[in-house]
């Protein structure tokens, strides 16, 4: 009987079996409150909300969450996907019209050849312009003189020696020292009159206005001249119109 009331000896196998106790330190009450601290904070924070993003609100993560609706997904991502597609395109039309203005800009500023070229089309224009005043001017100079000559080679008899003629005269004086002076300023602007009177007609310096059977003078001959016509630097700048000879009238027919 004292055999059975004394305790087991304990008994350890080579491979730690069912008898073997554990390590001491497992056991540690100290060391057990800590893992059991260190379990329950790790729950705490499982278990603690999420914090909301930067600028978004605390009141937005506390709303019930909702289920999006689908149709409405796809509608908004397909407006968004054409608004995309448009911005694309006014970027690529605005940098392309960028690209050609600073091409350009670069071309005026940088190019002294394309500035001098500018700079000489700007006054070759000025002057067109100006010889175009000119020319006006002219034809009514010319006009007022042929018909001041005419009313002078009218004039008879008293009438002419005390009336009219010394006006007369001193119009006709007047009218062609102005043309002139005219066409002096002409020369020197390298502008000349196309010769039409008695020449062949030429299309690329006049225009036909009559045509007249005739046989006076061989077909395509320029008969009259009704307006004058000009050229500067190899170039036309107002047409001649004028009045060409055609075919001779037909001869009558032979009585038969």
């Amino acid at each position: 009987m004292s055999e059975a009331s004394e305790p087991r000896a304990e008994t350890t196998g080579p491979a730690g079996g069912a008898g073997e106790r554990p390590p001491a330190s497992l056991l540690d009450p100290e060391r057990r409150r800590v893992l059991l601290e260190s379990v329950a904070a790790w729950l705490d924070e499982l278990g603690a909300a999420e914090p909301p993003p930067p600028g978004l609100g605390p009141e937005a993560m506390s709303a019930p969450d909702q289920l999006p609706d689908l149709f409405s997904l796809l509608a908004q991502l397909a407006a968004l996907t054409r608004e995309t597609q448009l911005q694309g395109r006014a970027t690529n039309r605005l940098h392309a019209e960028l690209g050609a203005a600073l091409q350009h800009l670069a071309e005026s500023v940088s190019s002294p050849e394309a500035v001098a070229r500018k700079l000489a089309e700007t006054r070759r224009e000025a002057r067109l312009e100006l010889v175009a005043e000119l020319l006006e001017a002219r034809d009514r100079f010319a006009r007022g003189l042929e018909e001041a000559r005419r009313r002078l080679g009218g004039l008879r008899w008293l009438r002419a020696r005390f009336g009219q003629r010394p006006v007369l005269a001193a119009l006709v004086e007047g009218n062609g020292l102005a043309l002139d002076r005219l066409d002096d300023a002409l020369r020197r602007l390298d502008v000349h009159e196309i010769p039409c009177l008695g020449k062949p007609f030429d299309p690329r310096v006049m225009r036909a206005v009559e045509v007249a059977a005739t046989a006076a003078a061989p077909p395509g001959t320029v008969l009259e001249v009704f307006r004058a016509g000009y050229t500067a630097d190899g170039r036309v700048l107002r047409f001649a119109e004028v009045k060409v000879a055609g075919n001779p009238p037909a001869a009558g027919g032979s009585d038969g």
